[in-house]
């Protein structure tokens, strides 16, 4: 057993104010992970049979689209915790972990986890505080992403205004890192939606244009075919010889 590796966990939010003992027990459970750049750490809907507990380095937490394009949900550093969610529920894997920088982490498996858990009430205790605190900012990022949507819908796109979304990215190392960076790309959507529809909008347009040129064309050539047209024509022709010929 590491004393490295207890000081390390006391500096995890889960586990800091645990008794020494839990931390031992931990630090003789937990495996060192180093993944490099761009590794796959696991896959959306793979079995969930381990946490991480990442050291050093950053991640990113996927998704993919109906068309298999890759969504970046979140990015994960330092000090966090992954994959606890398929831990607990014994369900697959929701989201994927890609590595973006070279990164060290602890593994700690369900069956060790749940061995500590069973003898250690405090570590239960500091799971429960944790998974409740990280319910209450996910409450928080619905509720001003909902009121968002409203206002986009009624075509009002102040959300997306740069001091707000500078405020956003800068507040990193808080316990609103996972609804920052969220809001950050609910906000970098809205951006492409009002210029998508600032596009559309020019394009209607220069469509108008083209179809009221092309109107104006039909109603003139109409006008120029009419009998009443022509004779207007041959009178205006008669009158500008006779000023000439006057002249």
């Amino acid at each position: 057993m590491s004393q490295d590796t207890i000081a390390r966990l006391k500096k995890i939010n889960w586990f800091a104010d645990l008794p020494e003992n839990v931390l031992v027990a931990l630090a003789g459970k937990v495996i060192v992970r180093n993944l490099d750049e761009d590794e796959i750490l696991f896959n959306k809907g793979d079995v969930g049979d381990s946490l991480f507990v990442i050291l050093e380095g950053r991640v990113k937490v996927v998704t993919n689209d109906e068309d298999g394009n890759e969504i970046a949900l979140n990015k994960v550093s330092a000090g966090e915790i992954i994959g606890e969610m398929s831990l607990l529920d014994h369900r697959p894997r929701s989201a994927g972990i890609v590595v973006l920088e070279r990164a060290s982490m602890l593994e700690l498996k369900r069956e060790d986890f749940m061995e500590i858990l069973i003898g250690h009430p405090d570590l239960t205790l500091a799971i429960i505080r944790n998974l409740t605190s990280r319910l209450r900012q996910n409450t928080t990022y619905i509720e001003q992403i909902t009121d968002m949507s409203r206002r986009v819908a009624l075509g009002d796109y102040s959300v997306i205004t740069e001091s707000r979304i500078r405020q956003t990215q800068i507040e990193k190392g808080s316990e609103q890192d996972k609804v920052n960076q969220l809001m950050v790309e609910f906000v970098a959507m809205v951006r492409g939606i009002r210029e998508r529809e600032a596009d559309l909008r020019n394009q209607v347009q220069k469509l108008t244009l083209q179809i009221d040129a092309g109107r104006r064309k039909r109603d003139f050539d109409e006008i120029a075919g009419t009998e009443f047209y022509a004779d207007l024509k041959k009178r205006a022709q008669e009158l500008r010889t006779q000023r000439k010929d006057k002249g």
